[in-house]
């Protein structure tokens, strides 16, 4: 296995001379393999756990191995918790996808701290073969079928060329133990079931299939990364009839380029959405449903729009500017001190307790009367009115007074708190106010 492992590492160039790697450990056989492998190969490693919150104490018991194997092995190591349930509750996106965007970034910082330049992860020849065969029978392009790339940025895969059976000889051989994930062992998981029957059949018919597998995303790599340089957009959006007018080949790789601009979870983007985007793009007006956000038909203009993710309710401060999103906001009697680039929403300083403000986004049940008007109506209809995308008027910060509102921004203020003793302030943080109004 270790000549297997040098010589992946010498044919994509993943580790130059004096480069220091931070291996993902999750206390599997597949990590454990890897961490031991590289330290024997030479090279400068360190290590790093994520404890998702997800197993209580089998999770526990995994990071307390983690940290006695690198101890024992005098490998600097770092442990870190998440909560990745509630992550997922907050973006509205599956616990596995919360979970992977919180270990990567904890191996980003981990990187940072250590002084790695690059990330091993563990995935092997057999997690390459697992994730073809998932992409396929779910529907996908060849970007699905190339599998998992060997390097990817700072992320490499030394073990990519290592079936399984291998790294459990390599422990065996070194009287090693590793930890075992019981959730890996129910096969109500689509990927369990793959793995426990549906790979273990193909051996049997071709010995080789995980290598023959790997050969195959190889190729398609490289017809991937052609197709896609002949396919390059750097926006969030696209003309429809341009769009219509490429080749069918290139079609769904332009629209999976907008949707990554955009940031949408890529991961969770099938072959189904891209063929609804293309028959949106035959439309004269409409909109898709996409994990993550949606597709918008406006006249000429095909769009992606990632869904807000909600912004927390924060205490506000007099006179102290504070960030909510993608806003600066401030309340504060002191005009002279604000930059021409916030919005003002003037405030009768004796209606409100300053003690007591708060912003937050806007909720289904808010309604709210500007002055002049004959009563109360709702916030959904007067941002509707104005023009303000719902992506946007998710994200407008709303002042409030022991509950209630006293002024929106892209609406104006309450009429019960109208004024000019003080001043609800607020700028996006590009510096552009276009988004308020």
């Amino acid at each position: 296995m270790k000549q297997l492992v040098r010589h992946t590492i010498g044919q994509y160039s993943m580790i130059p001379p004096g480069t220091r790697v931070l291996c993902g450990l999750s206390g599997g056989a597949d990590s454990v393999s890897l961490v031991l492998c590289l330290q024997e190969l030479g090279y400068d490693i360190c290590a790093c756990h994520l404890h998702h919150g997800l197993r209580g104490a089998q999770a526990d018991g995994d990071a307390d191995f983690c940290r006695r194997l690198c101890e024992a092995h005098g490998i600097m190591f770092r442990l870190g918790h998440c909560d990745a349930a509630a992550e997922a509750r907050r973006q509205k996106i599956s616990v596995e996808t919360a979970a992977r965007q919180l270990r990567y970034d904890f191996f980003t910082r981990c990187a940072e701290e250590l002084g790695a330049q690059r990330i091993a992860t563990a995935h092997t020849a057999d997690d390459n073969l697992e994730t073809m065969l998932f992409h396929l029978i779910r529907g996908t392009g060849s970007a699905g079928l190339a599998g998992i790339p060997p390097v990817r940025d700072n992320i490499i895969r030394p073990l990519i060329a290592v079936e399984r059976r291998q790294v459990e000889g390599f422990l065996k051989e070194r009287g090693q133990d590793w930890c075992t994930d019981a959730t890996n062992l129910d096969d109500s998981c689509t990927r369990n079931r793959l793995r426990h029957h549906v790979i273990p059949a193909l051996r049997e018919i071709e010995p080789a299939a995980a290598r023959h597998a790997l050969e195959t995303a190889n190729l398609l790599r490289q017809d991937n990364a052609c197709l896609d340089s002949m396919a390059a957009v750097q926006d969030t959006q696209l003309e429809a009839e341009s769009l219509l007018r490429l080749p069918e080949a290139l079609q769904g790789r332009q629209i999976r380029q907008v949707m990554a601009q955009a940031g949408m979870p890529m991961g969770e983007i099938s072959a189904k959405h891209i063929h609804g985007v293309c028959a949106l793009a035959r439309k004269k007006r409409g909109s898709v449903s996409l994990p993550g956000g949606r597709a918008v038909r406006r006249g000429e203009v095909l769009g992606i729009e990632k869904t807000a993710v909600p912004v927390a309710e924060i205490r506000l401060e007099p006179e102290k500017p504070m960030g909510f999103g993608a806003y600066t906001v401030q309340f504060t009697r002191k005009i002279s001190d604000i930059h021409s680039s916030f919005k003002l929403y003037p405030i009768s300083c004796d209606t409100i307790r300053l003690s007591d403000l708060s912003v937050r986004t806007w909720q289904r049940d808010d309604r709210m009367t500007l002055p002049g008007a004959r009563g109360a109506r709702s916030l959904k209809r007067l941002y509707a009115e104005r023009g303000i995308t719902p992506d946007v008027r998710d994200t407008l910060p709303i002042l409030c007074c022991q509950g209630k509102i006293v002024a929106a921004a892209g609406i104006g203020t309450e009429q019960a708190f109208c004024g000019n003793a003080g001043f609800f302030a607020v700028r996006h943080k590009s510096g552009s106010t276009d988004r308020e109004e």
